[in-house]
C-alpha cells in the first residue's frame, strides 16, 4: 500500500510532475547517444563524435544519433547467369535533430578517400535515393 499522486497536495503534485518530467528529458537524452563502446571505424570518427555530436547531444540541438546505418543502392540480382550483390552505403552518423532534419556525415582521412575508389559513386547514389528525395543534409568531413 502506498501514496498515491492524488494523496499529495498541490504544490507536492506540481514538484513530482516537474521531476518527472525532467528524468524523462535525461532519459531522452541518455538514449540518444550511442554508447562509447560502440566500436567506431576510426579515431577520426570517434574525435569527430566527441567534438561536434556530444555537446549538441548535450545541448539538446540533437535527438538522436545512429552509428553506421547501413543503407541498401541496388538489391542483389542476376544477369546472363552472373549473380550480383547488392551494392550498400554505410555513412559513419546519421544525425536526426529537434526540429525533425537529418544530417548524414561522413568522416574521412584524405588518404582513404583517394584509396577507395568507389565511394564517389556510392556517395552520389546514396545522395540520389535517399538524402535528396528525403530533404537530408550530407555532410564530408575530409581530414
Amino acid at each position: 500500500m502506498g501514496i498515491g499522486i492524488n494523496d499529495l497536495s498541490l504544490w507536492a503534485r506540481q514538484l513530482a510532475l516537474k521531476k518527472y518530467q525532467e528524468a524523462q528529458k535525461k532519459d531522452q537524452k541518455r538514449a540518444a547517444m550511442p554508447k562509447l563502446d560502440d566500436a567506431f571505424d576510426s579515431d577520426l570518427e570517434r574525435d569527430y563524435y566527441l567534438a561536434e555530436i556530444v555537446p549538441r547531444i548535450r545541448s539538446g540541438e540533437i535527438d538522436s544519433v545512429s552509428l553506421h546505418e547501413r543503407f541498401e543502392l541496388l538489391p542483389a540480382s542476376e544477369y546472363c547467369g552472373i549473380r550480383l550483390p547488392a551494392a550498400h552505403y554505410t555513412p559513419d552518423f546519421v544525425i536526426t535533430y529537434a526540429d525533425g532534419s537529418v544530417e548524414v556525415v561522413e568522416v574521412k582521412s584524405k588518404q582513404i578517400r583517394r584509396m577507395q575508389g568507389s565511394y564517389v559513386y556510392r556517395r552520389r547514389l546514396f545522395v540520389d535515393k535517399y538524402a535528396r528525395p528525403n530533404g537530408w543534409k550530407f555532410t564530408e568531413v575530409i581530414v
